[in-house]
Order: structure tokens, then sequence, then C-alpha cells
């Protein structure tokens, strides 16, 4: 035992070793952009100094300029009173520098590039630097995750295809996870920029929404609630959607673990109209209807529900009309609080099937729980509540929840499935869908990772999750392309998580491997196993793991794999060898080469 827990840690602390030098994004703001427009993005996150460029998945967004904003000591008592000076008179319209007080003791002033210039900045960095100025340093609630920040100028085509897009940082040493950004047809109004607490308070941001939509967005410092003004039309029913744990799924260092937002929308006299905390269904992000009975301003207020806040409490508000999208055809619908519905069949043969509900992984609320019993009544047969060697993936994890059941039946017959809510809970939107079949054995496979910042001379580790369906219990292998060497890239029977160390095998990539313009490289990862004979080989799904409050652990899908391949020596060789023949396939388990011998000291 002693052993194992020596090997257990010395594999996490060279996990730890490997994702030392990647950046980490924790938030982006605003979090999104307009179409045909420019914005300046604030980007925060930890080990952000070696980060020269950003990639932006998709077509019509380009990245101008990428800027690290400069860390702030604590300033000296003097040099505290010198800065908010120089603020106050910049904010009346004199930029000038103030004169220094008497007998500053420039000694102990501390050295920043922004403070000795900050008659040149902007709005948007007087305001980061101001918010640093005047927001107490609390040791305790500071997270040294989101300590450092930069600012990303994108530019975004006026055809761009709205939607989300991937926003990745790329480091001298690693590649971020990445992180979304939205793309909107509809305008953006954000919130006033932070400006100090003795200053007079700035006026709500205000947009007319009264013909098309709108975006609000909002970032919810601690104990703050934002507010904007909306004009709108009387008799419209509108919707008012958050995107917020979209975007920040999972808070590894917070309770519960992601920024729990409510609305709050009040009349021009004040009232309360409405109010919403979670969506409709299961989202915790919430979403407000509500139709005016007459034109004017209304106020629209967000917060988190405890009051909390930090700086990757992002959000995002659309604003349009209300409108649900349907679900698809169900096969039946617990309609009624503690309604059991059932579902007959017929069972030709004996033999093994599988009985399996989809509810929340089409958006349902049902909380399913499948029971099994001969028609006609009589005691249960089988039981399933939540789906066995389930991994949890997705922004909000939902799949675990609809149940999925083997059974081996004795003789043929007539069967009922009976599907009803675990909590008691029916509506109109409770729909079920339930597929029976003969066991079809195969595997999933996802990504603990999905950037591969690969230098020559450095490895770096990445995990695996199997999915096994139907009673399939193989061996799993993971493949990689030919340019990668992998070691314990392969599950053995039974096993549902390997970690695999990879490497560049050689300094040589094929020509025609694919590159972003910033050096990126969007690659696929398979899996294969042998099932009855067959061989049987499946995409790999990219995702990224996070942390929730302290102690779980969730898989967030990603677009694509990213490759960044670092030759170093004069970078890549283009000569023509085995590395460039065409359609040679993956050899997923190549056998590192013995280390070169060391060259004499000089």
């Amino acid at each position: 035992m002693k052993s194992t827990l020596s090997l257990l840690g010395t594999a996490v602390f060279a996990a730890c070793l490997c994702h030392a030098a990647d950046p980490y994004v924790g938030y982006v703001y605003p979090a999104g952009v307009q179409a045909g427009t420019t914005v300046r993005l604030v980007v925060g996150g930890q080990a952000l100094q070696g980060v020269g460029s950003v990639w932006v998945s998709g077509t019509g967004v380009h990245v101008q300029k990428v800027e690290l904003v400069p860390g702030f000591p604590p300033p000296a008592g003097r040099q505290r009173v010198h800065l908010t000076h120089w603020l106050d008179g910049i904010a009346r319209g004199d930029r000038a520098e103030p004169p220094l007080p008497k007998e500053p003791r420039l000694d102990e002033w501390r050295s920043n590039r922004w403070w000795t210039v900050l008659g040149t900045l902007d709005d948007q960095k007087l305001a980061i630097v101001a918010r640093d100025l005047y927001t107490p340093r609390n040791a305790l609630q500071a997270s040294p995750s989101l300590r450092q920040m930069m600012l990303v100028t994108v530019s975004v085509d006026a055809d761009a295809q709205p939607g989300v897009r991937s926003l990745v940082a790329v480091g001298g040493q690693g590649l971020s996870a990445p992180r979304p950004l939205l793309v909107t047809a509809a305008a953006h109004t954000a919130e006033p920029l932070y400006a100090p607490p003795h200053r007079p308070r700035k006026e709500p941001a205000q947009a007319d929404v009264r013909v098309g939509g709108a975006v609000l967005d909002g970032q919810v410092m601690p104990g703050e609630t934002d507010v904007f003004r909306l004009r709108l039309a009387a008799g419209r029913p509108y919707a008012f959607t958050v995107t917020a744990r979209e975007l920040q799924p999972y808070i590894g260092d917070a309770v519960p673990g992601f920024f729990n937002a409510v609305l709050v929308l009040k009349d021009a006299d004040g009232k309360v109209v409405a109010t919403a905390d979670d969506a409709a269904r299961f989202r915790p992000d919430p979403e407000l209807r509500y139709t005016p009975p007459a034109e004017g301003t209304y106020t629209l207020e967000i917060h988190d529900v405890l009051y909390r806040g930090r700086a990757d409490f992002v959000y995002s508000v659309l604003v349009d009309d209300a409108g649900r999208p349907p679900l698809p055809d169900a096969d039946g619908v617990v309609a009624a609080a503690g309604q059991v519905c059932a579902k007959t069949f017929t069972v030709d043969a004996p033999g093994p099937r599988v009985l399996e509900v989809t509810a929340r992984r089409k958006g349902s609320p049902l909380d399913a729980v499948l029971t099994l019993r001969k028609e006609g009544g009589g005691p249960a047969l089988a039981q399933w509540d939540d789906m066995t060697n389930a991994v949890f993936t997705g922004t909000v994890p939902q799949g675990e929840c609809d149940p999925v059941g083997l059974y081996d039946f004795r003789e043929p017959g007539r069967y009922v499935a009976e599907i009803t809510d675990r909590t008691g809970h029916g509506g109109p939107d409770y729909a079920w869908w339930l597929d029976i079949r003969t066991p079809n054995p195969g595997f999933a496979v996802y990504s603990t990772r999905s950037t591969l910042p690969l230098k020559r001379g450095r490895a770096i580790s990445m995990g695996f999750r199997i999915v096994r369906k139907d009673g399939f219990s193989g061996d799993v292998a993971i493949e990689f392309p030919n340019y990668i060497a992998a070691e314990g890239a392969v599950a053995t029977a039974g096993v549902d998580r390997v970690a695999a160390k990879l490497r560049l095998f050689d300094d040589v990539l094929p020509r025609d491997l694919p590159r972003t313009p910033g050096g990126l490289c969007p690659i696929e990862l398979f899996a294969r196993a042998e099932i009855n004979g067959l061989t049987v080989r499946v995409p790999v799904v990219p995702c990224d793991e996070y942390e929730q409050a302290f102690a779980w652990k969730h898989l967030v899908p990603a677009e694509t794999f990213l490759l960044r391949a670092q030759l170093g020596g004069g970078g890549r060789r283009n000569r023509t060898n085995r590395t460039n023949r065409p359609n040679r396939p993956h050899r997923p388990n190549r056998p590192s080469r013995p280390n070169r011998k060391p060259k004499p000291a000089q």
C-alpha cells in the first residue's frame, strides 16, 4: 500500500509539473462581441506573463493586439495619495501629473509602468488602475488564479457567424484551456466602467430594446448588484436569458462552485414586476419572462444569490422576444406530479436487452427512474435510477440522470417499462424517450485536456476517461499521430481511466499538417478496441478537466484538440522522410527512443 501511494504521489507531482507552464484563462470580459465591431477584452488568469498571442476559433474574428497588464504592487502611503490625486485630476480633465509631495521618500515608492504614465492611459486602463487602488486587499479572498490580466483587442467581421467561439492563450511554453467567446448579431451594452467610491455614482447603462434584441455585459464584483435601464414596448413578450455558468461552469475555490445569478426587473416606479433565480427546467442560469403592460423605462438588476462576487463572475444577458424552442416529439411525458408512465413491449426470445431512457440529455427536466415488470403487474423485475459508469461532461452535467439498464430475459412475453420522476415532480415538458435494444457493446473516450503544447525534450501528461457500453470490458488503445510518442496510452480490460505521457517523437513534422495563423494545429485523436472479432475505432472527445467547489471533477468538451509543436534548433525541417509519407497509419504505442549520449563538457 505504501509503495502504491508513493507511486500515486509521484504521478500527481509529475502531472502538476507538466501543467506548471501552461497559462490559465479564468475569464473573458466582456463575454461577447457584436459582429462588425472592434472590442478590447479584459482576459484574467494566471501564468500570463509569457503569452504572446491569442487564438480564436472559427472565421471572422481577428486578434489585433495582446497587451499584458502590469502587476500592481501595494503602493507606499504617500505614493498612493499621489496616484489618487492624479486620477482625480484626470477625471476633471487635467491629465498633467500633480506636484510630488514634500519629502516623498522616493526610495520607498514601488515601480509600475502604468503609474508613471497615468496621463496617457485611456478610460479602460484608468478604471483598472483605480479599481486596484481603491479595492481593499484581502489575502484570504484573493484568488491567485485570477491575479493577472491582459488586454486583447479583437475585430469582428460584419458577416461573422453568430455563435460560441473558443479563445486560447498561447504562451511561451504552453497553451491555456479554451474559454468561450460569444459572437452575436445584436448590439451590446456594457455596465459602466469602475469609478472610485468618492466620485458621483455613474448612471446605469441604458439600452432600447423595443425593436430587435440586445445583449447586456457585466462582471459582478464582491457585494455588487449590476443595474441596467431598458426601454421596453407595451404588450411585447420579452425573455431575459442569462449566460453565466456556460462561460465559467466550474470554480474550484468557491462554493457552490459557480456564479449563481439572480435577475430582478422593476418598473419606472421601482416596483418589482418579475424575478428569476433559475431557468426553466434545470439550468442554473436564470431566464426571466415578462410582458410589459405599458411602454416605459424598466430597471434590470443582476446579482449573485449570496451576494458574492469576483472577477470571473462574468455574465451576458440576451434580451429578445420570449420564445422557447419546443422539445422534439417524445415517447411520453410525466405530465403531473407523481404520475407513472408505462410502455408495454414484447420480448420475442430469451436473452439480454438494454433499456435506456433519454431525458436530461435532450433538455427535459425529468430525473427518470425506470422500473421493469411483467405485463399485468407483479413485483419489479429490476429498477434503475442513474446511469452507471457515467463521466461528468458538459457545463451542467445531466447525462448521469438518465437510467440505463441491462436485463437478461429468461422467457419471451409481454413486459412493461415504467417511467416516473425521482423527485415526484411533473409537467408538460417532463418528456422522455425509451430505447429497448439488444446489447451492442461499445465505448466512448474523453480526454482531460484539449491542448497539447509539445516541445522537444519536454513531456506532458494527458488523461483519458473510458465509458464502456452494453457490457464491453476489453482493452482500449489511444492512437496518436506518428510524430507523437505516447507511453501508457492503453486501458486494459475493466480499466476506465489512464494517464499517458506524450512527447514529440523527433524534430520532423509532416509538411501538410494544418496550421492556424498562430501556429496551432487542430488535430484528431482516436481510440480503438477489438469487439467480437472486429476492430472498432472511435474519435476521442476533446475535453478539459475542471474542479468544482474544492472536490468534484468535471470534463468540459472543447471544439477540437490543439497541438503546438515547438521543435527548437531552427524550427521545423522540411526534408522528406517517413513522417511525410502520405496515408501513413497512426502508431499509438511506439516505444521511446533511448536518450542520446550527452556531449562532453567544453
